[in-house]
C-alpha cells in the first residue's frame, strides 16, 4: 500500500493561497487628483494607455478631483511601465426616459490633454500617487468637441 505523506504546513499554505488569489502581478495601484486651474475637476475620465501596448486602465474623477484606476472588473491599477494619459470631460449620458436621447457634457479641456495628449506617466510596482494640474485652454489652443451624427 502506497501512502503519500503531506508536509504539515501544506494545508495552511493551500488555504492561504486560495484566499489571497493570484492577482495580476504586472499591475501597480494608481490614484491621484486632477485639477483645472487649481480647482478639483469633477467628472473627468482619466485613461492610462500603455506605450508598449496592452489593456488601458481608466477612472472617473469624483467631486474632489480624485481618481483610482480600474484595470478590469476584478483588478485595480494599471500595467507597470510608461503610459500615455488622456483626460476628457466630454460625455454622453443616456436619458432615463428615452434610450435614444443623450445629454451631452461638452469638453472643457484643450486637446493637449485628450485627443492630442502630451500627458505621460510611469506606473511602478506597488502604490502610485499621480496628480495632474491642468490649465484651461489659452487663446491659441483648441478644444475638440466630438461631432454629433
Amino acid at each position: 500500500m502506497n501512502v503519500c505523506k503531506v508536509a504539515p504546513w501544506f494545508p495552511a499554505a493551500l488555504v492561504l493561497a486560495l484566499t489571497l488569489g493570484c492577482g495580476n502581478q504586472n499591475l501597480g495601484r494608481v490614484e491621484g487628483t486632477v485639477t483645472l486651474d487649481g480647482q478639483p475637476l469633477e467628472g473627468a475620465m482619466v485613461t492610462f494607455s500603455p506605450v508598449e501596448g496592452g489593456r488601458p486602465a481608466a477612472a472617473r474623477t469624483d467631486a474632489a478631483g480624485r481618481y483610482e484606476l480600474i484595470y478590469t472588473r476584478d483588478d485595480e491599477g494599471a500595467l507597470i511601465g510608461e503610459h500615455q494619459v488622456s483626460i476628457t470631460t466630454y460625455d454622453e449620458i443616456p436619458l432615463e426616459n428615452d434610450e435614444d436621447e443623450v445629454q451631452v457634457v461638452p469638453e472643457r479641456l484643450p486637446t493637449k490633454y485628450n485627443v492630442a495628449t502630451e500627458l505621460t506617466a510611469v506606473v511602478e510596482s506597488g502604490s502610485n500617487q499621480i496628480d495632474f494640474d491642468l490649465e484651461s485652454a489659452g487663446e491659441d489652443e483648441e478644444i475638440f468637441q466630438p461631432t454629433e451624427e
